[in-house]
């Protein structure tokens, strides 16, 4: 599978930044330890040996906490963004520093606590039984595609949705609205290199808003669902339900 992911931290988190200013969102307290720690849990449980983060906003917090963190066999590499870049700036800063392709990215305020890869390859490929193979298979049938995973969600709320047809290519995102349900992005992505390698360098950009709808409109994203909850501490009730849930 995937060696490397990238975990994109720039963000300022200015929903709950006024609760913890002292650190960056990431660190967090949640369920009793720091919000990262049960990102890199997932990414553990998925055979992830390397983590790469892109940090921006109070970055030498986060390098102090990296520096005094117990190893725990998981290889974690700090990069700091010279400048707010957006999360598509952010992912072009790190490309010299990327092992893979395509490419595992996660954003660094949400959570699919039960997100097993090779089960999320099998409810697309339901005949291929080994995850390597599941993985070729992807990568086979959808050739330089960015693979979007999506969440169900029963009341959308403040998220946008996702829509996608039958073959799985997203057709639309809509903006926040009433709905009474529908798929969102659980902010985990597997891109190509040569989507990385087209976002200009040195200026923010955004993968939500620019990058995204570009690949739609090219039916190059594809939606890979992923089962519920997604929990996102984005916001003060977020946080609440998401340490409620971790703490069970």
């Amino acid at each position: 599978m995937i060696p490397q992911a990238v975990i994109l931290l720039g963000g300022k988190g200015t929903r709950i930044a006024a609760r913890f200013p002292d650190r960056p969102k990431c660190l967090v307290p949640v369920a009793g330890r720091p919000f990262l720690e049960w990102q890199f849990d997932g990414l553990k449980k998925n055979g992830i040996g390397q983590v790469l983060l892109a940090a921006g906003h109070l970055a030498d917090v986060l390098a102090a906490y990296l520096a005094a963190r117990e190893s725990d066999g998981l290889d974690v590499v700090l990069s700091r963004e010279p400048q707010p870049l957006g999360t598509g700036g952010a992912l072009k800063f790190v490309e010299p520093q990327l092992a893979t392709d395509p490419i595992l990215v996660l954003n660094g305020d949400s959570l699919a606590p039960n997100l097993d890869f090779s089960t999320a390859w099998k409810k697309v490929f339901h005949g291929v039984e080994k995850t390597g193979e599941i993985f070729h298979s992807v990568e086979n049938i959808f050739p330089q595609c960015g693979k979007l995973f999506v969440a169900p969600i029963e009341d959308p709320g403040r998220y946008g949705t996702v829509e996608f047809g039958a073959d799985g290519f997203v057709t639309a995102f809509r903006e926040k609205a009433e709905r009474t349900g529908g798929f969102v992005n659980a902010g985990i992505y597997l891109l190509p290199r040569e989507i990385v390698a087209a976002i200009p360098a040195g200026k923010a950009v955004s993968l939500e808003t620019e990058i995204f709808p570009a690949l739609v409109a090219q039916k190059r994203l594809f939606a890979v669902p992923a089962p519920p909850p997604l929990l996102d501490m984005g916001t003060p009730d977020g946080l609440a339900a998401m340490e409620a849930f971790l703490s069970r």
